[in-house]
């Protein structure tokens, strides 16, 4: 069951120098019901242009980041952000999740097409599991069915839904890097200042590792924002630079599955070396053991009287068959903040899937209200009309220009 708190919003000072020259250069912008009824307005303007022909709502209620979604016409603006002032950053990201309506592909079909690669690489990977070596893909679908379709829906029912989710889930945060690439350099160029800032925000927090060399370019979320840097521009990545991806080339696609295989071969042995070290972290956290009951069932399962396949490479995404033992340390810190900063929130049950001791609990986020009274403050200023007037008299023959405010109130 989902859990639900409510929040008012208080008159912090806000970020809001962008926004604010939309207001007419206004400063010293505070976090007030008529601020947040104009950040409705202003995103439903740009939504009118972005996404036309939909009749899209904007709605304070959302957990996370930012949120706009194509099934339901809603844009779901972020109240932790605005708790904090953060107007600019949160119109930017919005911005962002209008283009994802936009120009990428829906989660479902994304999903669909990650399967493959995500059960290529997980055969290239050497597991001991219950006394026998094989593949880390052959242990787990010994335990039944992995489909895209459960996955998406969160309803995988599987010994090791956990890291299956949490694997799948890194996937896809590679991927929707690259969309994010291309779709922020589509944007109309009048709304790019709110990318900019954005972005100067979001390495901003990685800045200080990846100028020190302390980032480990080896590692996955090194290597993702080493090639995030490199193609906004903040710095180079050899692997990009050795890969026939360019950020001309993400543009110039007709759909984003044209640049999944470019993708997954540039980073297929770091996708390979995490799988390892996934498995290794998830091994430890559920102490696997070894017993007798498990080597008859795995036995029984994989239907070969004791005999399994050898783990075989991939030729075409340039891997040799690699032991998840030989697999450095998982880096739980900097995964945690690549998750954390570049993560969509419609994966971010996937990214924290083997977080936390409660996993019952996995998948139920608490669920973030706005303060009905403050929500209905709010929505009294569409009943206020703004008319411009002029009329001519005669001792002003230029006429006087005014303006006048109606208030529609009824019972």
């Amino acid at each position: 069951m989902t859990n639900s708190v409510e929040v008012e919003i208080k008159p912090v000072k806000a970020d809001a120098e962008l926004m604010s020259a939309w207001l007419g250069k206004m400063e010293d912008i505070s976090i007030t019901p008529k601020l947040l009824f104009d950040l409705q307005t202003l995103l439903r303007h740009y939504a009118d242009f972005l996404v036309p022909n939909k009749n899209v709502s904007v709605d304070y209620k959302y957990e996370g980041t930012p949120c706009a979604s194509v099934d339901k016409d809603q844009i779901f603006i972020p109240l932790d952000m605005l708790q904090e002032g953060r107007v600019d950053e949160t119109i930017s990201a919005v911005i962002h999740e209008l283009h994802h309506i936009k120009f990428s592909d829906n989660e479902r079909l994304t999903c669909e097409r990650i399967l493959p690669y995500f059960q290529r690489i997980l055969e290239t990977v050497e597991i001991e599991y219950y006394g026998k070596k094989m593949s880390i893909w052959k242990a787990i679908s010994s335990h039944g069915d992995i489909l895209s379709e459960a996955i998406i829906d969160r309803e995988l029912d599987h010994s090791y839904k956990e890291f299956i989710y949490q694997y799948f889930g890194d996937l896809f945060l590679l991927l929707n890097a690259i969309e994010d690439v291309r779709i922020d350099e589509l944007q109309p160029k009048n709304l790019l200042k709110y990318r900019f800032k954005q972005e100067d925000i979001a390495f901003g927090k990685f800045q200080s590792l990846y100028a020190s060399g302390d980032l480990d370019k080896e590692s996955l979320f090194g290597s993702f924002i080493d090639a995030l840097f490199h193609l906004k521009g903040y710095g180079h990545s050899q692997l990009i630079e050795d890969s026939n991806i360019t950020k001309d080339r993400i543009i110039a696609v007709e759909e984003p599955q044209q640049y999944y295989p470019p993708t997954f071969n540039a980073f297929a042995k770091v996708l390979q070396t995490h799988a390892g070290s996934l498995w290794q972290e998830y091994e430890k956290q559920e102490e696997m053991n070894d017993s007798a009951v498990c080597d008859f069932l795995v036995e029984d399962s994989l239907g070969e009287e004791g005999e399994t396949p050898k783990t075989e490479g991939d030729e075409e995404l340039g891997l040799e068959p690699k032991k998840a033992s030989d697999c450095p340390q998982f880096d739980g810190e900097l995964a945690k903040d690549v998750r954390n900063v570049f993560g969509e929130s419609d994966i971010q049950d996937l990214l924290n899937a083997m977080l936390g001791d409660d996993k019952e609990g996995e998948g139920q986020p608490t669920e973030l209200l706005l303060n009905p009274q403050q929500w209905a403050e709010i929505q009294a200023f569409k009943a206020l009309q703004h008319i411009p007037c002029r009329e001519v008299v005669e001792e002003l023959p230029q006429g006087i220009n005014y303006d006048t405010l109606i208030l529609d109130c009824y019972a």
